[in-house]
């Protein structure tokens, strides 16, 4: 009887158009404060709602504004046969949902999102097992709030069923990568279809590709990647070769090989005394890479790189060069070079920057790499009049190498920068000279 009684109620406002106003009002005062009370405001009434709430209130009231107290309205109920009527219930039923203030609603979504979790967290690790490393970056996805985090929750609101799924497939993909059985990298587009039987699964465009990028970064603890060489580089640490042309390095007199056979055309630059670039994807469809005395000679200026390849005189002495900040080819084939058993021989400027690049080249394999004309008596060699801000000079403080770290202390008292240019024909006599000055 009270709920024929309410919807009864309900439907005499919502039949009357001038009543929108008030309880449009009294909605968002529930919404805003969580419960219904104090003072209702409404501004300029128009006639019709003047003759409508004035009826409500036993009142006549005339154009203007109109306050009234929801106690007001409730014993306005109460004089009728709506008595048992409460004025909260009665806003409910005029809108026909259970109105929610924005704690609860806060609250609510709250519960939800830790139940899609804590939900999804079950799933994963009864498939995937507790140590999983997808267990691992979905815990701290949801803790953390990064690694995708955005993305997901961004996700679940369109189809939380979809996200769920593709949470899953990329699990799979950094369970598919830790396995150690594998000795070779896997292409990105293999990865997709071992995965989904899709290739194309894992695309960067798609959210699953951004996804296991995210993934990725929690893996290698390091920052999610912005531009395309942080992408390529993530990729490479975890494993996955990316075929791409954007990423290069440039070579002279070293030698690559498909299986057991010299590619040829490498082969006929050497010949003929040529430098040459090679892609990442190139890199990634060879095999092997060697130098015929295995050194080589690692050089990160363009310039500098190419005048020394000129006075080579088409002599047969192995040179690469990185071009500055290092790309992911000139990490792949300094890696295949290392794994040939080449002794690698590396030069940069002596600023900020290059002691930099020179750190994380020596910490890759520092039994295998060593530096080249990047000591105090090169720095002086190479000086320039050019001053260091100490902005750029606090990039030297977390050097790790030795011989670098006491370079970087010359280079802090003199802050000036020492560059590659005034060192090429020492470089030149050195790579001429390797048997005996590199031995």
């Amino acid at each position: 009887m009270r709920e024929n009684l309410l919807e009864e109620c309900a439907f005499y406002f919502r039949k009357n158009k001038a009543y929108v106003r008030m309880f449009m009002e009294m909605r968002k005062k529930y919404i805003k404060y969580g419960k219904l009370s104090g003072k209702i405001c409404l501004e300029n009434l128009s006639e019709a709602e003047c003759r409508a709430i004035g009826s409500v209130f036993g009142k006549g009231l005339v154009s203007g504004d109109f306050i009234f107290s929801v106690s007001e309205l409730q014993t306005a109920l109460n004089e009728t046969k709506y008595r048992d009527i409460e004025v909260e219930k009665l806003v409910e039923e005029y809108f026909g949902e259970k109105i929610l203030s924005n704690r609860q609603k806060k609250e609510e979504k709250n519960e939800l999102n830790k139940r899609f979790w804590e939900m999804l967290l079950n799933e994963v690790t009864d498939r995937f097992g507790a140590g999983a490393r997808g267990v691992l970056w979905l815990r701290a996805v949801w803790e953390q709030r990064k690694y995708g985090y955005q993305l997901i929750m961004r996700e679940r609101g369109k189809s939380e069923i979809v996200i769920k799924e593709v949470l899953l497939e990329v699990c799979g993909a950094l369970e598919y990568l830790a396995d150690g059985s594998r000795k070779e990298c896997v292409r990105l587009a293999v990865l997709g279809a071992e995965i989904t039987k899709n290739p194309h699964y894992f695309d960067r465009q798609n959210g699953a590709g951004r996804l296991l990028l995210s993934a990725l970064s929690f893996i290698c603890k390091t920052e999610e990647p912005r531009g395309q060489e942080d992408v390529l580089a993530l990729y490479y640490m975890s494993g996955i070769y990316p075929d791409d042309i954007s990423s290069y390095t440039t070579c002279y007199g070293i030698h690559f090989y498909e299986s057991d056979r010299e590619h040829e055309s490498y082969r006929h630059f050497i010949e003929k005394g040529e430098k040459y670039v090679l892609t990442l994807s190139n890199l990634s469809r060879l095999t092997r890479a060697e130098s015929s005395g295995k050194k080589v000679f690692i050089i990160e200026n363009q310039m500098v790189f190419s005048q020394v390849c000129e006075e080579m005189g088409g002599e047969e002495y192995s040179v690469m060069c990185t071009s500055g900040q290092l790309k992911t080819a000139s990490l792949f084939l300094i890696d295949m070079l290392i794994k040939s058993g080449c002794k690698l021989y590396y030069c940069g400027d002596i600023d900020p920057e290059g002691i930099e690049i020179a750190d994380k080249v020596i910490t890759r394999s520092p039994e295998r790499i060593f530096l080249w004309r990047m000591t105090v008596e090169d720095y002086y060699r190479s000086i320039s009049d050019e001053e260091l801000t100490e902005k750029r000079l606090k990039k030297v403080d977390k050097i790790v190498n030795v011989q670098l770290k006491e370079l970087a202390e010359v280079l802090k008292k003199e802050k000036r920068a020492g560059y590659q240019e005034h060192l090429i024909d020492l470089m030149v006599k050195d790579i001429k000279q390797e048997q005996r000055l590199f031995e």
